[in-house]
């Protein structure tokens, strides 16, 4: 076994091996809610998660306020603001769960789940597309993909 092998195996619990369970391309509206370190301010985006497992999921929204920046990781920079801990959101099947920010990129966000999610809720998720009957239209747009006070959480 080589080392670069080898060191793959040594993995911590912590690491988060991307690679580590079956992925589902989906392409099902989600919510993300980001809360500020400062803990006054957060920000719930509007997305689709394009990419899902029963760990986690990558989640795309074209308006984050960072999308005209270079992807980096938490601990970089801007993302010394956001905290780690997030909240995701799938309208459609009525999930909430709690996640951990893994790597931001100018229009991607990964996350990890706290709980894995059941191999049959995930494959749902997956196979729900939008449609003509089937939008996410959220009932007070101005609540979305804006930096807002916590105190309208």
């Amino acid at each position: 076994m080589d080392s670069n092998a080898s060191s793959a195996t040594d993995l911590t619990g912590e690491a988060y091996n991307r690679n580590s369970d079956v992925r589902y391309g989906a392409h099902c509206p989600g919510i993300i809610e980001l809360i500020f370190k400062d803990g006054k301010h957060f920000m719930a985006l509007t997305g689709v998660i394009v990419n899902l497992s029963v760990t986690g999921c990558l989640f795309s929204n074209d308006k984050m306020p960072w999308s005209n920046l270079e992807g980096r990781k938490p601990g970089d920079s801007l993302f010394d603001i956001i905290n780690e801990r997030c909240h995701m959101y799938v309208p459609w099947t009525g999930t909430h769960c709690t996640a951990r920010i893994k790597r931001v990129g100018s229009f991607i966000i990964g996350v990890q789940f706290d709980q894995e999610l059941k191999e049959s809720l995930v494959r749902l998720i997956a196979s729900l597309e939008p449609g003509q009957n089937r939008r996410l239209r959220p009932r007070d747009r101005g609540r979305y993909n804006r930096i807002l006070p916590i105190s309208r959480r």
